[in-house]
This record gives C-alpha cells, sequence and structure tokens, in this order.
C-alpha cells in the first residue's frame, strides 16, 4: 500500500501543477503572441489572480465537503480552462483562462495537503515530488512544442499553434488526477474521511490530538471519547471530521489568529521565496535579445523555464533524504538572486552559458523552501494535529500572496527601468 499510495500522490501532485507550468513556460509566448510583451509579468499575475480567493473558500467554507467532491469539481474547472486558453481570442479572454488555470493548481494543493494528514509523512515528499515533475513535463513540453509547431508559418500564427497544441495536449491528464485519486491511491482505516463513529464503542484516537493529549486519554473512558467526539463534527455520511476540532470555548475567529500566529514565521518566508522567484523569472523572459541565441529551437526563455523547473524537480524530491528547519537562510539566498536577475536584465554582464546554472539554483531554493515549510507544518509537534489542515492553508494563502507581490513588482520594472531592455 506505501509504495502504491506514494505513487498515487506523485501523479496527483504532477497533474495538478502541470497546467500552471505550461502557463508558466508560455509566458513569453502567450504574451508577444497578442503582441504584449511587456505584459510577461501580467500572464503571472493571472496564473494566481484566483488564488487567495479559492484557498480561502476551502479554509474557511469547504472544510468539511469530501475531499472527493472538490477533486472532481476542481478537475472539471481545469478542462474549462484549458480548452478556454487553447482557443482565446484575444489578450483579455487568455488571461481570465489563465486565471482559472491557475485557480485550480492553488485550490488542488490546498485540498490535496489537508487530505495528507491521515498519510505518514513520506506521501508529503510523493506530493511535493510530483509538484517538481509537473514542472519538468510541462516545460519540456513545450520546448519540445518550440521546435516542431508552426514551420512554415509567419511569427504570430507559430505563436498561437504553439499556444493551442500545448494546451490541448495537456487536458487527458485530467483523466490521470482523478484515477490517482479514487483508484490508485489507498486510504488507512484512521483516515479522517474514513474513520466511522460507532456509538457505546471506543475510538481509534490515532488521528486525533497532539500525542501527549492522546496518552492522557484513555481508550476505554467513554465519557473522554464523548468530549472528544464533541469537539469535531460528523457529517451525514456518518464519518468524523476533524478539520473542525478545537477547544470548546475558542470562537473560529480565535483559531484562525491562533493558527495563523503558529505558522507567521515559515508563512512569510513561503511568501517572500515564492516573490523573489517569481521576479526572477520573469526577468528570465527579457534577459537576452533573440541575436544572442539559436532563435529556432527553442526560445531561450522556454529552456530557462526548463532549467528552473529542473532545480524545483530535485529540491521538491529531498525532504526524505534530508531536512531543513532554517527555511530563512534559503529566502535570503533567493533575495541574492533575484536582485542578480534584475541588475543584469538591465547590463547585461552575464554570459548565456552561465544563465541555466543560475536559474537551476532558483528553481532548488524555491523547491526547497516549499516542500521544508510544509513537511515542518504536517509532521512537527509545534502544531496541534486537530489545526494542521487550518495551518497548512492559511499557509497557502501566502504562496499566492508571494507570487502576486512577485508578479506585480516585475511588471512594474517592466514598463519604467527595465523597459524596452
Amino acid at each position: 500500500m506505501s509504495f502504491r499510495n506514494w505513487v498515487g500522490m506523485f501523479l496527483m501532485g504532477a497533474v495538478n501543477n502541470l497546467p500552471y507550468v505550461v502557463v508558466n513556460s508560455a509566458a513569453s509566448t502567450i504574451a508577444e503572441s497578442f503582441n504584449e510583451k511587456n505584459l510577461v509579468g501580467v500572464v503571472f499575475a493571472a496564473n494566481v489572480a484566483l488564488s487567495v480567493f479559492v484557498k480561502s473558500l476551502n479554509t474557511f467554507l469547504l472544510l468539511k465537503v469530501s475531499y472527493g467532491l472538490r477533486i472532481i469539481v476542481n478537475g472539471c474547472v481545469m478542462l474549462a480552462g484549458l480548452f478556454g486558453i487553447a482557443y482565446a481570442f484575444n489578450f483579455g479572454f487568455a488571461i481570465a483562462c489563465i486565471a482559472v488555470i491557475g485557480s485550480t493548481s492553488a485550490f488542488g494543493e490546498n485540498v490535496t495537503l489537508g487530505f495528507l494528514l491521515g498519510f505518514p509523512g513520506s506521501l508529503v515528499n510523493a506530493w511535493s515530488s510530483g509538484t517538481g515533475m509537473a514542472g519538468l513535463l510541462g516545460s519540456s513540453l513545450y520546448v519540445l512544442f518550440g521546435c516542431v509547431v508552426g514551420s512554415g508559418q509567419d511569427k504570430t500564427n507559430k505563436l498561437h499553434s504553439l499556444t493551442k497544441y500545448a494546451f490541448l495536449l495537456t487536458t487527458p491528464v485530467v483523466l490521470l488526477y482523478w484515477l490517482a485519486y479514487f483508484i490508485i491511491i489507498k486510504r488507512p482505516s484512521s483516515h479522517p474521511d474514513l474513520q466511522v463513529v460507532v456509538p457505546d464503542l471506543p475510538v481509534n484516537y490515532g488521528t486525533v490530538g497532539h500525542p501527549q493529549n492522546r496518552q492522557q486519554q484513555g481508550d476505554g473512558d467513554l465519557g473522554k471519547v464523548t468530549k472528544i467526539l464533541n469537539a469535531g463534527s460528523i457529517n451525514t455520511q456518518g464519518y468524523r471530521d476533524l478539520s473542525s476540532s478545537s477547544k470548546p470555548s475558542e470562537s473560529a475567529c480565535r483559531r484562525i489568529v491562533r493558527c495563523l500566529r503558529l505558522v507567521l514565521w515559515l508563512a512569510i518566508n513561503l511568501c517572500a521565496v515564492y516573490m523573489f522567484e517569481y521576479v526572477a523569472q520573469a526577468c528570465a523572459a527579457k534577459v537576452r535579445s533573440s541575436k544572442e541565441y539559436n532563435v529556432g529551437c527553442p526560445e531561450l526563455y522556454a529552456s530557462l523555464q526548463l532549467c528552473y523547473q529542473a532545480g524545483v524537480f530535485v529540491s521538491r524530491s529531498s525532504v526524505q533524504l534530508f531536512k531543513i528547519r532554517r527555511v530563512e537562510i534559503l529566502t535570503i539566498w533567493q533575495f541574492v538572486n533575484m536582485i542578480l536577475w534584475i541588475v543584469d536584465d538591465h547590463y547585461k554582464f552575464l554570459p548565456v552559458a552561465a544563465l541555466p546554472a543560475l536559474m537551476i539554483v532558483v528553481g532548488l531554493l524555491g523547491g526547497a523552501s516549499y516542500v521544508n515549510i510544509f513537511y515542518l507544518i504536517l509532521h512537527e509537534g509545534d502544531f496541534p494535529a486537530e489545526d494542521r489542515e487550518l495551518c497548512v492553508n492559511l499557509t497557502g494563502i501566502f504562496i499566492t500572496t508571494g507570487i502576486v507581490l512577485g508578479s506585480g513588482f516585475q511588471t512594474l520594472l517592466s514598463i519604467t527601468v527595465l523597459k524596452d531592455d
């Protein structure tokens, strides 16, 4: 079951992030195909425009909705976004469809990280490794199509063809997304979605409360069982919903504030890392004139995106080998990377051959920050078990905030100090 679940969670991570990555890899091409080459940052921003909304929706309203229903709806919306961007007729409509695609990645991320609470810690690495593989697949797909699509066409038609077929080719993976969740993954009997409440019988304490609290609670004490059950809620299918577990006297607002305080340092670091890396990625779209590299196969930007995603894949797959608790070190290093890319975008002082290695480093730092922060939240004792899903969802909102800030800052640079560089 362990290997089977690892494969299933890896596939879910890969499919969940694939459309999002294809958009980022295509950002320069999409903007240029509609004669908006200075608005690459807008494409990045659109990819996360609805993320705060959908993550907040999941965090504050949908935690009691079954994971399966949320996965089904998310896949359907993903399909709609993919078809929309493939047949976009102007830049505004393309941006709207990109926002839809990005929202499915954000929503799916929060749902799946909450779903992971009932599984062993190794599956966090499976999910994060899958999201890293999505980066490799998405960027490779776009590099491949940049080589073979649109020969004999003028530049505008070639760019439109590249976008259309890349996104249409991505649509079948949604079926794999559903297959992984409903068929491949086998949930343990102690998983919140499966744990049936049986009156007058002892209840499995495996996923309830902090380990210290579990030790103090006796399996045979039905009074304490009743107290624990009252701390959660029972859904209509007879399953206990642990996401609502909290102190009986604590209001929902106070619980959110308390959990936010628990994750604030980690969340701020994750926000900053994403902001810095998205500025660096967007700078790569204008870092060199097409005269300085082979324009036939492929464009430099797509190749740098492939390097970035390779770094993300390696670092997001690393948590089972080593763990990083001083995540602020990654944040500071990523800040230095951002400054380097901004300066090079203006002065062009770095050799083209050095750019791929630098972009790999950007990906390594971003992926390492992501996987280590979520591993800490899901498995460190500082975070009570009954609050971890809320903590994960709150932290996920900071990812979106960082991307929005990074995209906005890079767009400001592109229309001011880096305009036409």
